[in-house]
Formats: C-alpha cells, sequence, structure tokens
C-alpha cells in the first residue's frame, strides 16, 4: 500500500513537471523576479548606452539587451574572446569589481570612428595598442555613466575605470567560484556589429536584493520621473546633443536628365531646375527641408538669408520634369 503510495505521488509530481534538475555546483542566487528586475534596468542601460555612444562617436549607434544569465566567474572567463578587451571597474560604496567586455568586432570600429575615420575596420582580431587602448578607455567611460543612470533609484554610485585588460591568462577580478550575472547587449554600428558583456558579482548586487522588486523599481522609476528627480539626465542628455554636427545645405533647384543628356552635356549647355527665380530656396538640415530663405553675399562669402519656416519639414524628392536648352 506504501508502494501504491510513493508510486501515484511520484507520478503525480512528474505529471505537474514540479520535478527539475538541480546544479548544486552553479546554485542560481537570484529569483525570477530579481531577474525580471534587472533585465528592466538592463533594457535602460541599452538606451543609456545608445545616447552616451551616438554623441560620443557622433554617429548612430544601436544597443540592445541579448541575454541575462547567471554563472560562476571560472565559466565567464572561458567565454572571453582572445585577444580579450575588458574593463576594469569599481563603483563607489560597492564591494566587488564589475567587468565590461567589448569583443573585438565591435572594438576597432568604434576606434576608427573616434580617430576620424568614416571606414569600416573589417576584421581584425590582434591586441590594442598603447594609443587604442586609451581611445577604447573612453567608451568605458561612456558606458559607466549609462550603467550609473540605469540604476538610479536603486543604488546611487559612480563607476570608475581601473584598467582594461587584453589578455584572458591574467584577468582575475573576482573568485573562481564567485556567482555572476552576465548581461549580453549587441552594439551596432554603421556594418559592423559585436557583443558587448557586463560581468557583476553577487557579493555586489546583494546589499540592495530587497530593492530589485520589479513593481517596486517602476515605482521608483516613475516617482523620480514625476517629481523631477531625472533633470540632471534631460539637462546631460540636452547638453550632449547641442553638440551634435549637422550638414546645412541651401538647395538651388533639382532636374532629372537622362543617361544620353548626360553624355551630351557640354560647356555652355544650360539645365533648366525646377526652382523658380522669385522663389525662397530650401535650405536643409539633413536630409529634411526645415526652413526657406534667398541667397545672397555676407563679406565675401556666398550666403543665405532665411525667410520663414517650413512647415512640417520634407525630405529632399527628386522631379521627374526634363528640360535643357
Amino acid at each position: 500500500m506504501a508502494n501504491d503510495a510513493t508510486g501515484v505521488g511520484y507520478r503525480m509530481l512528474r505529471g505537474e513537471d514540479r520535478v527539475r534538475r538541480y546544479d548544486f555546483h552553479r546554485p542560481d542566487k537570484l529569483s525570477r523576479e530579481h531577474l525580471n528586475a534587472l533585465r528592466a534596468i538592463f533594457d535602460n542601460l541599452a538606451r543609456f548606452c545608445v545616447t552616451h555612444l551616438s554623441t560620443h562617436v557622433r554617429s548612430a549607434v544601436k544597443v540592445s539587451l541579448v541575454a541575462l544569465d547567471q554563472m560562476i566567474y571560472e565559466e565567464f572567463t572561458q567565454k572571453l574572446h582572445s585577444p580579450v578587451i575588458l574593463g576594469i571597474t569599481q563603483f563607489e560604496g560597492l564591494e566587488g569589481k564589475v567587468g565590461i567586455e567589448i569583443a573585438p568586432a565591435i572594438t576597432f570600429p568604434l576606434v576608427e570612428r573616434l580617430l576620424g575615420s568614416n571606414d569600416e575596420a573589417g576584421q581584425v582580431n590582434r591586441p590594442l595598442t598603447d594609443i587604442e587602448t586609451a581611445v577604447i578607455s573612453t567608451v568605458f567611460v561612456r558606458v559607466l555613466d549609462s550603467v550609473k543612470e540605469a540604476f538610479r533609484g536603486i543604488v546611487e554610485t559612480k563607476g570608475d575605470l581601473l584598467g582594461i585588460e587584453t589578455s584572458p591568462y591574467f584577468t582575475q577580478f573576482a573568485p573562481p567560484n564567485e556567482m555572476m550575472v552576465l548581461a549580453r547587449f549587441q552594439v551596432e554600428l554603421g556594418q559592423s556589429a559585436g557583443d558587448m558583456t557586463l560581468a557583476l558579482p553577487y557579493v555586489l548586487i546583494e546589499p540592495f536584493l530587497p530593492q530589485l522588486s520589479l513593481q517596486q523599481w517602476v515605482g521608483n522609476a516613475r516617482a523620480d520621473f514625476e517629481t523631477g528627480q531625472d533633470a540632471e539626465h534631460r539637462s546631460r542628455l540636452k547638453q550632449h546633443l547641442e553638440g551634435v554636427q549637422l550638414p546645412v545645405t541651401a538647395q538651388l533647384g533639382q532636374t532629372t536628365i537622362e543617361l544620353k543628356e548626360l553624355i551630351d552635356l557640354e560647356v555652355g549647355d544650360v539645365v533648366m531646375l525646377d526652382q523658380k527665380v522669385a522663389e525662397p530656396l530650401g535650405i536643409c538640415f539633413g536630409p529634411r527641408v526645415r526652413r526657406h530663405g534667398y541667397p545672397g553675399q555676407y563679406g565675401n562669402q556666398i550666403a543665405v538669408q532665411v525667410s520663414d519656416e517650413a512647415k512640417g519639414g520634407r525630405d529632399v524628392q527628386r522631379n521627374p520634369d526634363t528640360r535643357r536648352n
């Protein structure tokens, strides 16, 4: 009878999927609620990175959270790239160090862009030079600023970059069995893409675990917004955006010609545009017409005087009409 009861109990547990494997070598220390709250924080971190990195490299950078996982430090080091580009950081008032790894596939395009080149770096797999290390350190600083803003409301702290490691064999910022929380992001710059991994030790997260309730975190974020406590971030964002450079052009006019007409063009030929002499020119900010104005001269320079605002703005469009004298 006892055996039957045991058998029935086993079948009930198996049928309800209550039995699962548990690895005592790498125990999961964070609950599902904690992971969900961290996932929301890291999603915010990705958005902050987009703002900071885009303004820093003066080009569009995309950052998105790909995965969130728990593993011991020894397993983390086995997954590092070789050569590794790992920033060792520490946050004020918090125990333990944080590692930020940026894959070479996106590190070198970032370095190229920061050095003024618009060319893609291609597949490069070598250690960083001293100059490249100094350049990429500015990227790590921007990521640390994003981490500070993403965790605002949970903990007020500031991260410092202690150094950049380029050899996986000498990388050691936590004990081998220390449990780590790994947030992996996808970073895209132009046609280049690569991973960025944020590794936080459990000892660093443990003090504010009670605050990692998703409802409490969302409530804190909403309160910060409603009470204006995020004014510092808005002010910093405005400051970054004000420094972004935009190409400004005054468009004299457009037309479309056939390839045969293009081949037959000679000196002295006149190509008629779609712009009338009395009409104001379109002033373009980037690809969109935002203002109107009239051409003239200012000192020794050709200039254009703004006359009015282009309502709604419009993309520059091609006129299919063709006229040639």
